[in-house]
């Protein structure tokens, strides 16, 4: 295989690319954050980012060493075997990073039979995979789409924000803190929010819009997803804080995680850079101290934004791929040997 440029210039070239077809996809943004985050590390000469149908073509000119493949793999019009006979007429390593797992971990088995190296969400479905070369990788923040100024507590017109779908487990939630939220200026947005509930209202954000409100806000709900799509084979609970969580942290909130495990901790530290919550009273107590000591809740704001541009950003996730592809001869990095590659993903 042909790696000269990545091995003499210690500089691999990358392709970023989507695992499905932008019409279906709501995830699009995470594609050219991810590639920022490559051009900070490589240069943007060295990278870059195109959507799936384009992709194939754009392999054969622009001869990357590595593709890299953003998304969801449940959609059947997905030609990852295109991806994949592209990838191998110029000798490059294919790597995809899921950002759905383990909500659509019966679709696994699609990337297991085309990919060279898997990049998952969530740290608990790496477990599961039937391959070679597995690794968790959480999605991550960008400073260009989601850093904002730190605003004064006082100064900042929204009480409590939340942005997302209208999942059950948060409906029911919502639905509970509906009286003490509604005494208070709030945001509750997204789709599909049921009529009863008055505190909230459907209303798609754009990134930036999403920004804005969290930057706006004293507070910001973190209420995870608890809805699968495909996830019966192994019925694997979530593990990992979702990207949400880091967006919010780099637009300068103060955020209220509702804790489903204990990875936040690893993410964030609990009482200093966000506060984990269990329920409406939890929510009531979170308002009292931003109404009555404002300085604490702006220093848990700070000291968050502070760890997400440090650890969180799409920078370093794509230094970290780079490293976890450090022995693979296709990227150049290092003297390791040419690790094997899947029969099947040949075919």
């Amino acid at each position: 295989m042909n790696f000269y440029n990545g091995r003499i210039f210690g500089r691999p070239k990358v392709l970023v690319t989507s695992t499905f077809n932008d019409a279906m996809n709501t995830n699009t943004s995470i594609r050219p954050c991810l590639a920022e985050g490559f051009a900070e590390v490589l240069g943007s000469d060295r990278v870059m980012a195109v959507p799936l149908d384009l992709a194939p073509a754009a392999i054969r000119v622009f001869c990357p060493d590595l593709v890299v493949a953003v998304g969801s793999i449940v959609p059947d019009a997905s030609d990852l075997r295109g991806l994949r006979r592209a990838a191998d007429s110029i000798g490059a390593e294919l790597a995809y990073w899921l950002h759905d797992d383990p909500y659509e971990f019966d679709y696994a088995f699609k990337a297991e039979l085309t990919a060279d190296i898997i990049f998952s969400n969530d740290s608990w479905a790496v477990h599961h995979y039937r391959h070679g070369d597995v690794h968790h990788l959480p999605l991550a923040a960008s400073r260009t789409r989601h850093l904002r100024d730190l605003t004064p507590l006082p100064e900042r017109e929204t009480m409590v924000f939340f942005c997302g779908v209208a999942y059950p487990n948060r409906v029911a939630l919502i639905r509970r803190a509906d009286a003490v939220l509604s005494r208070h200026p709030v945001a509750i947005l997204g789709t599909g929010w049921p009529s009863d509930i008055r505190c909230a209202t459907n209303r798609r954000l754009t990134a930036a819009e999403m920004a804005d409100h969290a930057a706006d806000a004293r507070l910001t709900l973190n209420i995870g997803r608890d809805l699968d799509i495909a996830n019966r084979r192994f019925a694997l609970p979530p593990a990992t804080p979702g990207p949400r969580t880091f967006e919010v942290a780099l637009a300068g909130s103060a955020q209220l995680f509702f804790a489903t495990g204990l990875e936040i901790c690893d993410a964030f530290e609990p009482g200093r850079e966000i506060l984990l919550v269990d329920g409406v009273a939890d929510i009531a107590r979170a308002i009292e101290q931003a109404l009555d000591d404002p300085d604490a809740i702006q220093a848990i704001a700070m000291r968050a934004q502070i760890r997400a541009l440090r650890d969180h950003t799409y920078t370093q996730r794509a230094a970290r791929m780079l490293a976890l592809c450090r022995n693979t001869a296709g990227l150049g990095l290092s003297g390791g040997s040419e690790r094997p590659r899947l029969a099947l993903a040949r075919r």
